[in-house]
C-alpha cells in the first residue's frame, strides 16, 4: 500500500515522499534502512488504493520455499547460504523482493523470525510465529515440514471450496446475463411492434415492458448508482471493526452460515495444533492463531478470550466465551486438555471437521445446481411467455374474424 510520509533526512532535511509497503510496521523498518526517521505517515487515499488489495507472498510460492529451505537446512547448510540459494532460484518478484530484505536482515544478526516479521503482511501471522517456535526448540527443519504439511492442507482446502462455488456462479452469471439481454435489448425493440397492434396488452406484458422501459431509460444512473454503492461498501469495510461485523452477519445465514463457522473452526484448530507442535506457548499460540482465521469474528473472539487463559482458565473455558464454537469442538478440546494430548487431539478435530464440511459441502451442491437451473428456466420462461402473449392474442383475434 502507498503511504505518503513526512521523513527526516541524514541531511537535516525534512521532506514529504510517498513509500510503499505491507502496512506501518514495516515502512518504519525500510526508513530505518536507509537512513530516514518517519515523523508521520498517513496512507494515500485514493481509487486506486480503495480497489486494491494489500499485497501477500502467494501460498504455493510459500509452500515451495519451506519445502526447499527445510531440505537444505537437513543437508547442513547453513541458514544465510541457504537464503543465498533460495533467492537464485526466485523467480515472484514480489518474494524476490521481501527475500532479499530477509536476506539482509539475517546476515546483520537478526533472527528469520523477526526477519519475517518485518515484513509485515506479506506472510501469515503463523509463518513468523513457526519460525520462532523452531529457533527456540532447536528444530526449524522439523517445524518446517510441520508447516509445510500445515500450508498444503489448508490449501487444498481453498481450492476445493473455490472449485465447488464455481459452477453456481457460472450458473448465476449465465442466467443474470440472460434476464438483461432480453430486457435491455429483445423486449425494447418490440415495443413499438406491439404499440401497433392497437390493442389492450395483456398484464404481464404491460408489466415486462415497463421494467424494460425503466432500464432502458435509467441504465446510466442505475450503473452510477451500483458504482457509488459499491465505493461506499468498501469505504465502510475499510473501517474497523466493520469486517467483524460482516462475518458475524455472515454466520447467521442459513446452510452457507453453518459451513462458514464449521471452516473457521478448523483453520483455528488446526493453526493452534501446528503452533503447539511446534513448542509455542499457548497463550502465544491462541494470539497468533486468531491473527490466522480468516473469519474476522471468530478471531475477534479468540482475541478477546485470550485474558482468560492469561488469568488460568483452560482453553475450553476460553473458546466457549467466544459462543462461536458448537459442542463437540469444545468437548474434543476438553478431552485433549484432561488427557495431555491438546495439540493431537485439536488436529483430530480439524480432520473431522474438514470430511464433514466436505459432505455438507458435496450435499448442499447437490441441492443448489438444479434448483438454480429451475429458477432459471422459470424466470426465463416467464418472461418468454409474457413476451410472446400478444401475439397469441392476436393470432386467435383473427383466426376468430375469418371463421
Amino acid at each position: 500500500m502507498e503511504f505518503v510520509c513526512k521523513v527526516g533526512t541524514p541531511a537535516g532535511e525534512v521532506v514529504e515522499r510517498t513509500f510503499s509497503a505491507a502496512d506501518e510496521r514495516a515502512l518504519r523498518s525500510e526508513l530505518e534502512q536507509q537512513g530516514l526517521y518517519l515523523f508521520a505517515a498517513r496512507r494515500a487515499f485514493g481509487l486506486r488504493e480503495l480497489l486494491a488489495r494489500e499485497p501477500s507472498v502467494r501460498t504455493d510460492v510459500l509452500l515451495v520455499f519451506c519445502q526447499e529451505l527445510a531440505a537444505l537446512l537437513k543437508a547442513g547448510l547453513p541458514l544465510y547460504q541457504s537464503l543465498d540459494v533460495m533467492l537464485e532460484r526466485q523467480k515472484d518478484g514480489l518474494f524476490r523482493r521481501s527475500l532479499l530484505n530477509v536476506r539482509e536482515r539475517v546476515k546483520s544478526g537478526t533472527s528469520l523470525s523477526d526477519s519475517f516479521r518485518a515484513e509485515g503482511r506479506l506472510y501469515p501471522a503463523i509463518f513468523a510465529a513457526s519460525l520462532f517456535a523452531g529457533e527456540r526448540s532447536g528444530a526449524l527443519e522439523t517445524v518446517l515440514r510441520r508447516f509445510v504439511s500445515y500450508l498444503r492442507l489448508n490449501y487444498a482446502l481453498r481450492r476445493k471450496a473455490i472449485a465447488a462455488a464455481i459452477y453456481p456462479m457460472l450458473l448465476f452469471a449465465m442466467m443474470g446475463g440472460l434476464v438483461a439481454m432480453l430486457l435491455l435489448y429483445v423486449i425494447p425493440r418490440f415495443k413499438s411492434f406491439y404499440e401497433g397492434l392497437n390493442a389492450e396488452l395483456p398484464l404481464p406484458t404491460r408489466l415486462l415492458i415497463a421494467l424494460a422501459s425503466f432500464l432502458t431509460d435509467n441504465l446510466v444512473f442505475l450503473v452510477l448508482a451500483t458504482a457509488g454503492l459499491l465505493i461506499a461498501s468498501l469505504l465502510w469495510l475499510r473501517r474497523p471493526g466493520s469486517g467483524v461485523l460482516l462475518d458475524r452477519g455472515l454466520l447467521r445465514l442459513p446452510y452457507v452460515g453453518p459451513l462458514m463457522r464449521m471452516y473457521a473452526t478448523s483453520q483455528l484448530a488446526r493453526t493452534l495444533a501446528t503452533l503447539l507442535q511446534g513448542g509455542l506457548p499457548l497463550l502465544d499460540a491462541m494470539e497468533v492463531a486468531g491473527q490466522s482465521v480468516g473469519n474476522r469474528a471468530l478471531a475477534a473472539g479468540v482475541a478477546d478470550s485470550a485474558p482468560l487463559v492469561r488469568e488460568g482458565k483452560s482453553l475450553t473455558t476460553a473458546l466457549e466465551s467466544t459462543r462461536m464454537l458448537d459442542n463437540l469442538a469444545l468437548e474434543m478440546v476438553k478431552v485433549g486438555e484432561q488427557t495431555g494430548a491438546l495439540a493431537d487431539m485439536l488436529h483430530s478435530l480439524a480432520e473431522f471437521i474438514d470430511e464433514e464440511l466436505d459432505t455438507r459441502m458435496q450435499t448442499l451442491l447437490a441441492l443448489v445446481e438444479p434448483l438454480m437451473l429451475v429458477v432459471m428456466a422459470v424466470i426465463v420462461a416467464a418472461m418468454l411467455i409474457a413476451f410472446y402473449l400478444p401475439l397469441f392474442e392476436a393470432i386467435s383475434a383473427v383466426q376468430g374474424r375469418t371463421g
